[in-house]
């Protein structure tokens, strides 16, 4: 059967959205990014060669290649991410003295949000009757249902209370 364009279209947005729902998509995008800017801004300025001299400059391309790399680990290991994210918070606080403060602060600032995000996200393993998930049906029904419940607790307690009462027990004996 012969699907139409935009049915595979529709598939592959379905596929790539789960996908990216089940990793922390936005932490290791931002990372990339600061990893890309912080190599961009020498590369710009043509400082290879000085970067082949000397090792401070050298240490830039460094933490531009591994911030780069964790960006990547962060969304093919999303087990990894607390690690990762938190080598890339430090490497970008590096980054502001190795690296043109910080790729001109923009680089910086861009892996510590994608550091912080990276730690911070929880892959999504919530049931939908979580507390999260609340609408005003759902809502209703569970007050009938909680009215119900103690409807029927106070119901029963009353029966408890009438056979274990004394004179509940002295009208059985006198029959």
């Amino acid at each position: 059967m012969l699907l139409s364009r935009e049915a595979r279209q529709g598939g592959r947005r379905r596929t790539v959205r789960s996908w990216r729902r089940s990793r922390p998509f936005w932490g290791g995008l931002f990372i990339v990014a600061a990893g890309a800017e912080l190599l961009c801004i020498p590369l710009a300025l043509d400082a290879l060669p000085v970067a082949i001299r000397f090792g401070a400059v050298g240490v830039s391309y460094l933490i531009a290649l591994i911030m780069i790399m964790a960006g990547v680990l962060v969304w093919l290991q999303p087990a990894q991410r607390v690690f990762l994210g938190l080598v890339v918070v430090v490497l970008s606080m590096a980054s502001f003295v190795y690296s043109n403060l910080g790729g001109f602060l923009v680089g910086m600032i861009l892996g510590l949000l994608g550091g912080m995000l990276a730690v911070a996200w929880t892959p999504d393993s919530r049931p939908d009757n979580r507390f999260d998930r609340v609408s005003v049906r759902g809502t209703f029904v569970a007050v009938r249902r909680l009215g119900e419940r103690g409807r029927a607790a106070i119901a029963a307690r009353r029966r408890a209370a009438i056979h274990t009462s004394p004179v509940h027990a002295r009208r059985k004996h006198a029959s």
